[in-house]
């Protein structure tokens, strides 16, 4: 469950407001509509399939421009700032070592605190972001993978065996590994 709190400044807080507070507190934040929601922490199999989804990643992203986050970096959409699960950027992270500016590839787990959050609010946030090419997500509860992807116009797919093609990455995630650890 998240919880809503008010931080002492005003409601038409800027992001770089929000993020210059946000890095002084102990717990971690989103950005939402101008609300901004404490995060809690996950479960076993929401950690279990960020880090078999990242390491699939970087194991077959090595030797290339681009990188695998998991949740401890930010990504600004709109006037809004959250913490993907798993983000993939192609472009150098350089001059910002809290903010993603180029995200190609967003993976969220959900949960049933967040599911309908990250199916609404965010995911229509997160296909205004230029470089976005698929937003991915994923259900911890059962063998069930959501793809929205950048084409003329945003398409979805749903998946429930066999493998998710992330095109934006040009990889094949087979869902029987990912999900090998929670059978």
């Amino acid at each position: 469950m998240n919880v809503v709190i008010k931080p002492q400044y005003s409601d038409d807080v800027s992001v770089a407001e929000f993020i210059e507070w946000e890095n002084q507190q102990d717990t971690r934040h989103e950005l939402l509509d101008g609300e901004v929601i404490a995060m809690t922490g996950g479960t076993v199999a929401h950690a279990s399939l960020i880090l078999q989804i990242g390491a699939a990643l970087l194991h077959h992203l090595k030797g290339t421009p681009c990188r695998v986050f998991t949740s401890d970096l930010k990504v600004q959409a709109l006037k809004n700032v959250f913490y993907p699960d798993v983000v993939v950027s192609c472009e150098s992270q350089e001059n910002d070592d809290v903010l993603c500016h180029c995200p190609k590839l967003i993976i969220e787990v959900l949960s049933s605190s967040t599911s309908r959050k990250d199916r609404s609010k965010k995911r229509l946030a997160y296909q205004e972001i230029e470089s976005l090419e698929e937003y991915v997500l994923v259900s911890q509860e059962a063998k069930h993978i959501e793809v929205y992807r950048r084409e003329d116009d945003w398409q979805a797919s749903i998946h429930i065996g066999g493998v998710v093609e992330l095109r934006s990455v040009n990889f094949s995630l087979a869902i029987d590994e990912i999900y090998a650890d929670l059978d």
